[in-house]
């Protein structure tokens, strides 16, 4: 138990001073990354710090809670380890040992290194040291982050920790109406029992150790000679807001660490998947779609068997109809699309859906690129003579653009890094540092999600000037050649009438035996999507 304590006390390190600024970016960055994964895996230990009176310093207290409201509002790992790490920086900046000369330093190498998001952070230094940072809290003027900053270092600054949920309270009401759902995650934790409240369980007195969503471990005396046991969270009462002494729940936390194991339940934090795998319910239903006789009745019973899939598959069905007519069933769907299509269609669903399940700045830019590069693909493979289908070029651009939702320099950018210069590039179409090419990260990602070798070597071809590729795929590498440059024209550049008369674009159309109207009218169908929305 001290020895936990013990740690959580040297847990925050600014640095010494003789660092270069590398070296203390660095630093910053692998001391942010060692509180994440501290809260990754105990998310209870930060939990108890905002009602538990402790003697933990307040930086600490700041850091964890920050953690913990960044990963419940599903900010990316990677993007909240700068978050984490600038708000360190922030810290040392405001200290009085720091040289003045230090942030001059600091900033000028933030903005050399494109790390624009750690300057929001470092503008709130008067905030974190003020007596009464809730003032700050809903200035119309923050973004989401630092306002979550802002909000954790309230609690950790709050002496009376008692009343952290009427605190809660009183700071929603006051955000601005477009900030509220984004905090929205975070009503849970404070309306529910947090880990070193006294409870009654099944109106049995005991201590709250750990939580999962719909779980609790309540220590607590049984006729069992169980010291403890996980309790649906219903069952779980807490009459009148009471702890523990802090060092007394980390004792029990530690004490009851092996008893906690549980293999089921649905952890506290939100799970995040792997975008290297499709889902397994996922690879099911494509084994079902690639054998030679496809059983209808049984692959309904699979897709519906999801309800994500389901969900998704009569929607887009109902909608896609010419009368836009209800579909009723999920064999109604699958007759509307074909089988082929059916399963472009929900693997394009599945991999959009981890590509975008935790935030990060230019999520909504990158989701809109995807978008619209895939309305494109999709358009013109209905235009061309092409062994593309809509759902499969749509499904094919998608692999092509997920480095933009992948590489870690998009995750910590304020603005697309475009490169403007190469019109029909798609491996040098932004400005990002990578060891791997673009076009071998899409490649590699669509061999994983069980795509096929010709949609894969598509893939690959695209490296290429569309003249050198082979007459057997080149209609199909056109398409998303095309369809990229058009899409990230449209949002980047705005002058597709000068695009079209590049001599590289009028290639590309005379092989798919478009004409100039024929582009209009894509950007006339999509017109809806001809927009970039603002980083937050």
């Amino acid at each position: 138990m001290s020895d936990i304590i013990s740690t959580l006390k040297r847990l925050v390190q600014l640095g010494k001073t003789e660092l270069s600024v590398e070296q203390r970016i660095n630093h910053w960055l692998k001391i942010a990354k060692r509180i994440l994964t501290l809260v990754n895996a105990n998310p209870a230990l930060a939990a108890a710090t905002l009602h538990i009176d402790n003697d933990l310093p307040k930086d600490t207290q700041h850091l964890l809670l920050l953690a913990l409201f960044g990963k419940l509002c599903r900010l990316n790992d990677h993007y909240l380890q700068h978050v984490l790490a600038s708000l360190l920086a922030s810290l040392w900046l405001s200290s009085k040992g720091t040289p003045s000369d230090q942030t001059a330093n600091i900033i000028r190498f933030l903005r050399k290194h494109n790390l624009s998001i750690w300057l929001d952070i470092i503008k709130l230094q008067k905030a974190f040291r003020s007596d009464k940072p809730i003032n700050y809290v809903a200035d119309i003027r923050l973004n989401m982050v630092q306002r979550l900053c802002l909000l954790a270092n309230v609690f950790a600054t709050k002496t009376k920790k008692a009343d952290y949920r009427e605190v809660f309270t009183q700071i929603v009401l006051r955000l601005p109406a477009h900030h509220r759902p984004p905090i929205a995650p975070l009503i849970n934790l404070f309306n529910g029992v947090l880990p070193g409240a006294k409870v009654y369980a099944n109106g049995v007195p005991g201590a709250l150790v750990d939580i999962q969503q719909n779980h609790g471990y309540v220590f607590m005396l049984s006729q069992d000679d169980e010291d403890g046991k996980w309790l649906p969270l219903s069952s779980i009462r807490s009459p009148i807001s009471l702890s523990m002494p802090f060092e007394h729940f980390v004792a029990l936390y530690t004490d009851t660490a092996t008893a906690r194991v549980n293999h089921g339940g649905t952890p506290f934090l939100p799970s995040t998947f792997a975008i290297q795998h499709p889902p397994k319910a996922l690879i099911t239903i494509i084994d079902e779609l690639q054998k030679r006789d496809v059983d209808i009745e049984q692959l309904c019973e699979k897709i519906e068997s999801v309800p994500t899939f389901n969900h998704f598959l009569m929607h887009t069905a109902s909608q896609d109809n010419r009368l836009q007519l209800p579909v009723k069933s999920i064999k109604q769907a699958v007759l509307t699309y074909g089988i082929e299509r059916v399963g472009d269609m929900l693997i394009q669903f599945a991999l959009l859906e981890r590509l975008t399940q935790n935030q990060f700045p230019l999520m909504g830019m990158c989701k809109q690129l995807t978008l619209l590069a895939c309305s494109f693909a999709s358009y013109f493979a209905q235009l061309a003579d092409s062994k593309f289908s809509p759902q499969s070029a749509a499904l094919t651009m998608t692999f092509v653009c997920t480095p933009l939702f992948t590489l870690p320099g998009f995750k910590v950018s304020r603005a697309l890094p475009v490169d403007l210069t190469k019109a029909v590039s798609i491996n040098s179409a932004f400005k990002v540092k990578s060891d791997t090419p673009w076009l071998a990260i899409a490649s590699e990602l669509a061999g994983s999600w069980h795509q096929s070798s010709t949609w894969r070597a598509v893939i690959h071809q695209c490296s290429k000037v569309s003249t050198d590729v082979p007459k057997s795929l080149q209609k199909e590498q056109v398409i998303l050649v095309l369809s990229f440059a058009l899409a990230k024209a449209c949002l980047f550049n705005q002058d597709i009438y000068s695009l079209l008369q590049d001599i590289n674009i009028k290639t590309l159309l005379n092989i798919l035996g478009i004409r100039r109207d024929d582009v209009v009218n894509a950007l006339d169908a999509n017109g809806s999507r001809l927009f970039c929305p603002l980083a937050q």
